[in-house]
């Protein structure tokens, strides 16, 4: 006889809960299952949570609710509840005493699987969201690592969800006000507003020339009301006891008479020896105030810095750290995001306070001194909140979804949230981030500063731009930083989906020859014809999963794009012998109606990589307005005669 007793002195910590092992395989050979005691203390959640196995919990004592999914509980001493896999739960005991309970576990791969197919990842993507960008800095172009980065993903996002007949709008701008606009007009003897209104204009012109077309927006030096915005958000923040105006040593050049931070800074990161600027670390994601970076000098004339007293507000943001933490439960976030903000949340001591405003002549005058002005950090994320609650009285509530390079994370996922929350705007924060790493120019980071880059319209106007796209999102830094070389980046118009889609629709002209213009109905089926109808759907649901904000994948969804045609080619070449044999006229009928259909859903499921193309082959099937997504695949009617003209004829070539 085996016994077990609740003990919670032998109880251990996961799970955000207590937890005690009961009986399992180890402890009764063959049994079918496993078990333990759990204890949620009082006033505590339990971790949210999500597993293949399925779960029933009996109650040992105690009062909590247990959320599953959208539903709620009470559950009390003497019930019990059923979890199924995959569905993510927790337990918030919102009573001042234990809940205890045991835990009964199994795994069951056939409940699993039926549980995935319950839950396709269509039906998890929203259904309204809004899609930012962080805006470029217009210190210069965008070179190709901008656009790998976060631009034409965030494109991709939103292209996919409004074929699958989704509200999404695309909003992003140009950040006007950052140090760096400032020290490129120092550099260049210009004014800065110069700088940011010349280069800006290329950044816009530049997005929408690689088929990334924005819904919002935000440059600040061309809003007339932008300071006055900007100084309504800043009273907002300074009803905050977590303001205060303090006294620092800061970073300062007595040969410029510059205050030095941010992009005005340059030294070595104290904790990973990297280079670095002022306030951020690129390499680790951690922040920094520039005086403490080792050897640091002004970037403007190369003087080691000395340092100066400065009088500031500043933002205790420790004073927000459980909020944040609480936060983080409740969003979806790149992983590698998530590790970077709980190792700040973590750190010894706590998160350092922030400076709101800065000693300097460029940036958003909030206050009665002209020479105090608004950090461009925060300046950037009143912004941000300002086009999220002009959208909303707009357009209507919908997730906010942020697309951003891990280097921004701090600045986004924890400045930014205890900004809002602050000033009291918690419910325009993003409810998804997506990340993305560095891409490499030949072993180095591509940078606007440095002049290490391949501009993204040179690159544009050498190729097509659905091929400069392909090659972009399948070279994405998703999770990694990935390398392009000099040539390839300068040859990007050349791209393996783009070429061997067109080869495949080339062979349209082949099959409308051999069999006819009009689009037959279907016949009699084959193995092979159900198989790859199959396959167009698992294809399209695949496609879907790496949509999801936390799996998003634009490489994942370039390489199944390769497949999708790499197998519509193989189809193809298959059923050419089926279509030369008399007897087989049904199946003929069935299998030319199916090259069809697969190149409706190439039009749809390629319209967020390649929308040039896939916009002409949506056209040339005779298919209105822009290509849509099905769940199921429809196939085109009976008698559909696609246009004469090659739906592989680009601008460029119909211009020549």
């Amino acid at each position: 006889m085996k016994t077990r007793t609740f003990d919670r002195d032998q109880m251990t910590w996961s799970y955000e809960m207590h937890l005690q092992p009961l009986l399992s395989a180890q402890d009764i050979p063959g049994l079918p299952f496993g078990s333990v005691f759990g204890s949620v203390p009082a006033r505590t959640t339990s971790k949210r949570h999500a597993h293949q196995d399925g779960e029933i919990f009996f109650v040992l004592d105690g009062e909590a609710v247990v959320v599953l999914g959208d539903e709620e509980r009470t559950l009390r001493k003497g019930e019990s509840v059923h979890l199924t896999p995959f569905s993510f739960h927790e337990i918030r005991n919102e009573s001042d005493e234990p809940f205890d309970l045991v835990s009964v576990y199994w795994d069951d791969a056939g409940a699993a699987a039926r549980a995935l197919d319950e839950l396709p990842a269509r039906s998890q993507l929203p259904e309204r969201v809004r899609v930012f960008c962080p805006p470029p800095t217009p210190n210069g172009g965008l070179h190709l690592g901008h656009l790998a980065g976060p631009y034409v993903r965030a494109d991709l996002f939103v292209r996919a969800l409004r074929s699958m007949g989704r509200h999404a709008r695309y909003v992003t701008g140009t950040d006007d006000h950052q140090s760096y606009v400032a020290t490129a007009g120092r550099l260049t003897d210009r004014s800065p507003s110069c700088v940011a209104k010349e280069q800006g204009d290329g950044i816009v012109r530049t997005l929408h020339g690689a088929g990334v077309h924005t819904d919002r927006l935000t440059r600040p030096l061309a809003d007339p009301d932008h300071t006055r915005t900007m100084s309504a958000w800043f009273d907002r923040l300074l009803a905050s006891p977590a303001v205060t105006s303090r006294t620092e040593p800061t970073a300062y050049c007595a040969t410029c008479d510059l205050s030095l931070f941010q992009a005005f800074a340059r030294g070595t990161c104290a904790d990973c020896a990297a280079d670095s600027d002022g306030e951020i670390c690129e390499a680790c994601a951690r922040p920094n105030q520039a005086r403490d970076l080792k050897a640091v000098r002004c970037r403007i004339c190369h003087t080691p810095a000395t340092t100066r007293e400065e009088t500031a507000l500043w933002l205790d943001l420790e004073h927000f750290g459980e909020a944040l933490r609480a936060r983080l439960k409740r969003i979806e976030l790149s992983a590698d995001l998530r590790a970077v903000v709980e190792r700040l949340l973590d750190a010894p001591g706590g998160l350092a306070p922030y400076r709101l405003t800065r000693t300097g002549t460029w940036g958003s005058v909030v206050g009665d001194d002209p020479g105090q002005r608004l950090d461009p950090w925060a300046d950037l994320a009143f912004t941000f909140l300002e086009a999220s609650r002009a959208e909303t009285e707009r357009y209507g509530p919908a997730d906010n979804a942020l697309f951003l390079g891990l280097d921004n994370g701090y600045y986004y996922a924890v400045l930014l949230p205890a900004l809002a929350l602050a000033a009291g705007a918690e419910e325009h924060l993003p409810a998804m981030y997506v990340t993305n790493r560095f891409l490499q120019l030949s072993g180095r980071k591509f940078s606007t500063s440095r002049g290490h880059a391949v501009w993204a319209d040179e690159a544009l106007a050498r190729g097509e731009r659905d091929a400069v796209r392909a090659s972009l999102l399948r070279a994405a830094p998703e999770g990694r930083e990935t390398d392009m070389s000099r040539e390839v980046a300068s040859n990007s118009g050349d791209d393996p989906l783009y070429r061997a889609a067109r080869a495949w629709l080339h062979g349209f002209a082949d099959v409308r020859e051999r069999h006819g213009d009009t689009v037959p109905g279907t016949g009699a089926w084959t193995v092979a014809q159900r198989e790859f109808y199959r396959q167009l759907g698992s294809m399209t649901a695949e496609l879907d999963g790496t949509l999801l904000p936390e799996a998003f994948s634009a490489r994942g969804y370039v390489r199944l794009l390769d497949t999708f045609v790499e197998r519509a080619e193989e189809f193809r070449v298959t059923q050419e012998p089926l279509r030369a044999i008399a007897s087989q006229g049904e199946e003929t009928r069935t299998s030319l109606a199916l090259e069809y259909l697969a190149a409706k859903a190439f039009a749809a499921l390629a319209w967020p990589v390649l929308p040039d193309l896939a916009q002409r082959v949506h056209d040339w099937l005779g298919l209105s307005g822009t290509p849509v997504r099905e769940s199921a695949w429809t196939f085109l009617p009976s008698g559909t005669n696609p246009a004469t003209a090659s739906p592989l004829k680009s601008k460029t070539e119909t211009n020549a």
